[in-house]
């Protein structure tokens, strides 16, 4: 069923990849229904949108299809790569090859279901992302890498936002417990954050919408989604700032990256 939705893909001789739409499948904890909704709702509906201009962050690394002689034009897999996902994506757009989102391409998977699992996992995430990002950025500048710009600012502007959100929530959490009017970001939410909430709860119910023919269930955990922007995006957005900073530190060196997945029992 894969291959018939895939491959009619490949007609075209500019199409180096096709990506495809992971689902979760233990839905048993509070996170991995959180999860979920997050691929329906932002990682789904993300791609979507990234493909009306052409270029897309990432194929899934649980799914996905490839043109060998776009892999060999791109170099194939990069070992010392925390996400090998991201820089293949990334290096073959830079060749030109255009990648495709199929959502037919339906492949059930297994995410964390405890924080320990979800913080090891986006920490590699994050740590890969900015090893990404400060590899080929400076390419992506050229004039002739235009279309990924909008995937480059998108990049930038999420970590740059996680940064000054950390950071001025601490800042407010120091300021409170010393006995100084709060200065930062409250981590309670206030006007701006409950309007910002709600965009992000329009969001994931066009996602919920979009994917319900993939997903027939993926309605029942709306739900949960109200905590979506409450507790998940402080999370993640801590889980950034603590382990990308190592990639714009360390040494340029073309080590292998060894990571353990973690398998709930």
């Amino acid at each position: 069923e894969l291959l018939r939705v895939i491959v009619p893909h490949f007609k075209s001789p500019r199409v180096g990849g096709v990506t495809g739409n992971p689902r979760v499948v233990n839905r048993f904890s509070f996170l991995a229904k959180m999860q979920a909704i997050e691929f329906t709702s932002i990682i789904s509906l993300q791609r979507r949108a990234q493909r009306i201009w052409g270029r897309i962050l990432t194929m899934s690394g649980v799914i996905g299809a490839f043109h060998r002689d776009a892999m060999l034009d791109a170099g194939l897999y990069s070992p010392d790569m925390a996400t090998e996902d991201i820089d293949l994506t990334w290096k073959l757009q830079l060749r030109h090859w255009d990648i495709r989102y199929e959502p037919r391409a339906v492949v059930w998977m297994h995410v964390p279901s405890t924080l320990g699992g979800l913080w090891h996992q986006r920490t590699r995430w994050a740590l890969g992302l900015a090893q990404v990002l400060r590899r080929h950025a400076p390419a992506l500048l050229k004039w002739r890498h235009r279309r990924l710009w909008p995937v480059l600012l998108e990049s930038g502007a999420s970590m740059l936002w996680a940064y000054t959100y950390t950071w001025m929530m601490v800042l407010w959490i120091l300021s409170y417990s010393l006995g100084y009017p709060p200065v930062g970001a409250s981590p309670i939410p206030n006007w701006w954050g409950m309007m910002i909430g709600t965009v992000c709860l329009m969001q994931l119910l066009t996602g919920v919408f979009l994917d319900r023919r993939y997903d027939q269930e993926i309605g029942r955990y709306f739900g949960i989604a109200v905590f979506y922007p409450i507790l998940y995006w402080i999370l993640l957005a801590i889980i950034t700032t603590w382990s990308s900073p190592r990639a714009w530190l360390q040494r340029k060196k073309r080590s292998h990256v060894r990571w353990a997945t973690v398998r709930d029992a």
